[in-house]
């Protein structure tokens, strides 16, 4: 089943309030292994002229895989049958992601398009804090792929990058 193609321009309001914690951004920086000591100690935050520590650049995919996974689980979209990969993801900051800070997120929908056997869904989420102003937008790409487990990725040392395989086309060529 495909995607179905009404949800394009579709918003959804995530409704728990997402608070930026100290140890929380602490143990993140940690398990990234990002280094920057603005993350961990406020003096080195402040002597960049920050009021608190700052959440490395990756810290919002945290909150985008809950808004994601709560507009899956309240929308149906058509996804029962697909097999989902996110292709591609980028975050403009307008604000520092400080700790202490709380974020209100929504998704929307950009587009829904269909190519090479595939729906592809680009998805726009917005990030405001208490006085509604943009900290940060997350742009999303999505592939869905219906049915036959026929979607596998693997590593491609040539390109440097996760690729797309086709199991079938695989099959065949070890045959051959």
């Amino acid at each position: 089943m495909p995607l179905r193609a009404d949800i394009q321009g579709m918003v959804h309001h995530y409704d728990q309030a997402f608070v930026i914690g100290r140890e929380q951004v602490r143990q993140y920086a940690r398990s990234i292994k990002a280094n920057d000591p603005a993350s961990f100690d406020e003096e080195a935050a402040a002597e960049l002229g920050h009021d608190n520590l700052i959440a490395p650049l990756t810290f919002p995919s945290i909150l985008a895989l809950l808004v994601q996974q709560d507009f899956f689980r309240k929308v149906d979209v058509g996804l029962s049958t697909m097999q989902i990969v996110q292709v591609d993801q980028k975050f403009i900051f307008h604000q520092p992601l400080r700790v202490g800070i709380t974020l209100h997120a929504s998704l929307e929908i950009l587009s829904v398009v269909a190519r090479f056997g595939a729906d592809i869904v680009l998805t726009r989420s917005v990030c405001i804090n208490d006085d509604e102003e943009i900290v940060l937008e997350a742009f999303t790409t999505l592939m869905g792929h219906d049915g036959d487990n026929s979607i596998s990725m693997e590593w491609d040392a040539q390109s440097g990058q996760v690729v797309r395989t086709d199991k079938t086309a695989l099959a065949l060529h070890l045959l051959l």
